[in-house]
Order: C-alpha cells, then structure tokens, then sequence
C-alpha cells in the first residue's frame, strides 16, 4: 500500500496514501456485508440481494462511508509503519479519489513529537507574590462565617425591601399570553441578588406579605430567548411570605459556635489570620512556580504542531459538556449565557492548551535532560506511596490493589514523583524578584 510524505511542516506530517481499486474493493464488499439486510431490490429477499446488484441498484457511493471504516485505519497503519512515524495527535484524513475503479487516496496528517531547544532554565528571575494578610481579609471571613450561621426571621410589620427573602408565585405575559419558562410557584428569593430581570426584584421592594399585583418590566435587548429579548411583559407576582436575615453579634459566644479550637474573638481572629496566611502562602508559591516555567518556556524554542493543540481544545470541550450534562445543560447553553460563539470558546481554549502543552514538553525535557538529578530512589518512592495513600484515606496496600496494578501504573506514578522533585529543585534554585511579569498580549488565532 504505497505512501509518501508530502510535507513536514512545523511538526506536522502530510502524508499520501493510495489504496489499490482492488484492495479498496474488499472494503465494498465488507461494507456490502455489513449493511445486507438494509437492502431491498426487486426480484431477491431482503439481505440477499449480492453485491453488483446492490451496487448497481442503490449506486457504489451507498457503501463509500462504511467501506472508509474499513479501509481507513488499516492502510492509515501501514502508512505510519512504512514512514516509521509515532504520531501525537489524532489523524486528519482528506478523501481525493474515491471509487471501486480508481481505489482510495488520501492525505493524512498527523503530529510529530514536539522538538523542544531548552534555554535558561536554572537560576532564573520570576515573580513571586507577597503574602499579606490585613485585617480586612480576616474581616471578610468573619462575615462569611455570620452568614453561615444566620437564621432567617418573619417579617410582619414592615413591606419588603432590599436584602430581604421573599417567597413568592409569579408568571410572565407576552401579549397576554403566558411564555415558556417565565412562571413559578413557591420561590425563594433573595432582594437584590440580580437574578431576575432589571426590575423585577425592584418591584417587589415596598409590598407586603399577602400582596398580589402586576409588574410591568421589559427584558434586555441582549436577552438569551431571542423571542423574549426586548419584548414588553408583565409579571402578575403574589408574595407569600417575607424573611429577613438575622446574622449573630460578633462575640466570644459567636466564636464557640463556629470555631472548634478557639473560645475567643481575638484567637478566632488569630486562627484566621493564620490560616489565610497558610492559604496565600500556597497560592503565592504555585504562582511562583508558574512563573518560572513561563521564563523558561520564553527562553526556549518549541516546535509544536497545531493539531495537537486542536486535539486538547476537543478535549476541553468534552470534559465542559459532561460537567453541564451533570446539571441537564449542554454546551449551546454555555455558549448562549456567556454570549460567546464557538470560534470565541476555541480561540480562547486555543490559548490555554497551547501554553499548558508547551510548559508540559518544557519541563519533561527537563527531566530527560538531567534524569540523574531527579531519578526517585526506592526510599522516596515508598514515601510518596505512603503520602498519597494517606491523602486517599487508604492503607498503601490498598492504594496499590486500586491505583497500581500494572508496572505501565507504577511507572506513570515513579514519573510523577521525578516531576515533583524537579519542580522542588526549580523553585530552590531560583530567584525571586518582586516585579510582576507583563500582562500577556492578546494574540489572535487561527483556531477554528
């Protein structure tokens, strides 16, 4: 089955691969096969008609898509072993010549191993954040944990007004007739949450339990229901019942009741600050440990093949789509809410890959470049073993029954522990400096 490389361009491989009219004609035929009993022709019973009455009946073109299934993946195979390519993405075919005269050809592309020149790497300059913790952020968790432990108080001598919760029934008209989605009984919310329309919660402001009237409103233009955008409408609303939240005096009672180590506010207030400096003292060392694999990947040349980046993007949206499918959304949805089109999601998630693709290749030819310094010795291996067990809440016996049946586990957890211990050895040998890197510049991208 004959190939050639086309091109080789930016670490993506353009093959041609022809198919012989022969060789092709089996993938007919088993197209033929496969799909037998969906043929009906005049004279023979269903899924007995054989394969030059079909084709000449229901025309060869019938069976192009399933006779690709066949063809495709195999003379794709052999291709790759007669160029000796490992591919590093998933392959892009592109049918030319299709036919049982003429055969298959087509081009395939497919991406190389990304070729990484690594620059400086150690001891170089990268910003790490201060970590402050003022008495505003403890502040802000105090009330955080008011919140929690508020409780919610009848309202029976006053009308609504911002803040308060209200349960209420409503239903929307358009025309004088009620429109999908626009109605409910028995919710709950909060004044001044803007999680209605502009106006609708307004409107509720000044009324009292029991009172049930019409609210005038217009949705945006930018509204998400294209037939609802702009549109004037009117809301018949009847509020049930009014609560407003109650949040407990700041006191050594108040302590007791949300910390389980501290009796007083001033060691409350000491335990917040010091979990907040716990807190911003890691996120200040991951972003300074971002940091440095962004100077070194700015120090390197990395030859990366765009169809891996395309591979990524898929990725990213699938896993998006099976997170809004747990909540009975689907990627449309997302689209529609954040007012973004497809190409703006794949453009900006273009992005995000590449730079996450290319400090990936940069510290693994790291690894590779000095595997003696990080190779992990049986001692630390055991320890990483125990660790992580433990952070499961399993014994490491029960750890390796679950996560570590095949050497291919333990050789993937051995090299997650070389990673670590290499970027431990980046953060210690490099230097800190308090200026902030550039803010990125937007760049366009042909992502689609």
């Amino acid at each position: 089955m004959p190939s050639k490389k086309v091109s080789e361009d930016n670490r993506t491989a353009v093959l041609t691969v022809e198919v012989t009219p022969d060789e092709f004609k089996q993938s007919l035929q088993a197209a033929h096969r496969k799909n037998a009993n969906h043929f009906q022709v005049p004279g023979f019973r269903k899924g007995r008609a054989p394969y030059p009455i079909v084709v000449r009946h229901y025309g060869e073109s019938m069976l192009y898509d399933d006779a690709l299934e066949f063809a495709l993946p195999k003379a794709y195979q052999e291709a790759l072993a007669e160029q000796e390519i490992a591919p590093f993405s998933d392959p892009r075919f592109d049918v030319k010549e299709i036919g049982g005269d003429v055969g298959l050809v087509f081009e395939v592309s497919v991406a190389l191993k990304p070729e990484v020149t690594l620059g400086v790497y150690e001891g170089v300059e990268a910003y790490r954040p201060p970590v402050e913790v003022d008495d505003e952020d403890v502040d802000e968790k105090i009330e955080a944990a008011r919140e929690r432990v508020s409780r919610l108080v009848p309202v029976t001598d006053r009308p609504a007004k911002d803040g308060d919760k209200v349960m209420l029934d409503y239903e929307g008209f358009l025309d004088g007739v009620a429109f999908e989605g626009g109605a409910a009984t028995g919710h709950e919310l909060e004044i001044g949450s803007d999680s209605f329309i502009p106006g609708f919660e307004d409107g509720l402001i000044g009324h009292n339990t029991g009172d049930e009237f019409d609210l005038p409103l217009t949705f945006p233009e930018e509204y998400h229901a294209d037939d609802l955008a702009g549109k004037d409408v009117i809301f018949h609303v009847k509020i049930h019942d009014i609560h407003v939240k109650e949040l407990p005096a700041v006191d050594d009672e108040f302590v007791r009741d949300v910390s389980e180590t501290a009796d007083t506010l001033a060691e409350y207030r000491e335990e917040i600050r010091n979990d907040l400096s716990k807190e911003k003292s890691e996120q200040a060392a991951s972003a300074f440990e971002q940091n440095i694999i962004d100077v070194i990947v700015a120090n390197s040349q990395i030859e990366l093949s765009d169809l891996i980046v395309e591979d990524e993007v898929d990725n990213a949206m699938e896993r998006q789509q099976q997170q809004f499918s747990m909540y009975g959304l689907n990627f449309s949805d997302f689209l529609k809410y954040s007012g973004k089109t497809i190409h703006d999601y794949r453009t900006e998630q273009a992005k995000k890959s590449r730079k996450l693709i290319e400090s990936a290749w940069v510290i693994e030819t790291i690894r590779e470049k000095e595997i003696e310094r990080f190779e992990v010795s049986e001692e630390e291996f055991n320890e990483a073993l125990q660790e992580t067990a433990e952070k499961n809440g399993v014994s490491v016996e029960v750890f390796r029954e679950q996560y570590l049946k095949t050497e291919h586990d333990l050789e993937h957890f051995r090299h997650d522990q070389e990673g670590k211990k290499l970027l431990d050895w980046l953060r210690e040998v490099s230097v800190v400096t308090d200026v902030p890197p550039e803010p990125e510049e937007e760049q366009e991208n042909d992502e689609d």
